[in-house]
């Protein structure tokens, strides 16, 4: 049974990353859209057993076939998942995935509950560069940072994103 179609892109590779998932979670991607940053069509690729980036460019594995697209070129992806989550109550009580990972815009976050948070976002260097109260069902805006690798503290949690 198809979940829903997660419109912001990378969201299972967040989710992978943070790590906070039990054991039994499973998140399977089936079908990849993606979206340009130009006025060319939309592409959708089916049974897309993973993506990764190399080289400037996504890469998309479809059972050995890899299709290789510009990043530059990539304005988002949309994913369809199946099965995204056995059971939400398997999530940390503590556990917030931020995503896309990479993004050019903006980060969205997921937990168990929204809730009131304090989000700060450092260079690597350590200098705080944006700070908000904010709750986890808004978006955190990013596009005026520049390319580049930052940390995300949420209430006490330290993450890594990626801007491009």
């Amino acid at each position: 049974m198809k979940g829903k179609l997660l419109t912001v892109g990378l969201a299972f590779l967040c989710l992978l990353w943070v790590g906070k998932l039990s054991a039994q979670s499973v998140i399977q991607t089936t079908d990849v859209t993606v979206v340009y940053s130009n006025s060319q069509s939309n592409s959708t690729f089916e049974n897309v057993n993973k993506f990764y980036f190399s080289n400037g460019n996504l890469v998309l594995d479809q059972n050995g076939v890899e299709t290789s697209i510009p990043t530059n070129t990539v304005r988002r992806l949309e994913l369809a998942a199946i099965s995204t989550f056995n059971d939400i109550s398997e999530w940390d009580e503590d556990a917030i995935f931020v995503y896309p990972n990479p993004t050019s815009d903006k980060l969205f976050f997921s937990c168990k509950d929204h809730q009131e948070v304090t989000v700060s976002v450092y260079s690597m260097n350590g200098q705080l560069l944006q700070s908000e109260q904010m709750n986890t069902s808004e978006s955190l805006n990013v596009s005026s940072l520049a390319k580049g690798m930052y940390i995300i503290r949420i209430n006490n949690q330290n993450y890594k994103f990626s801007k491009f």
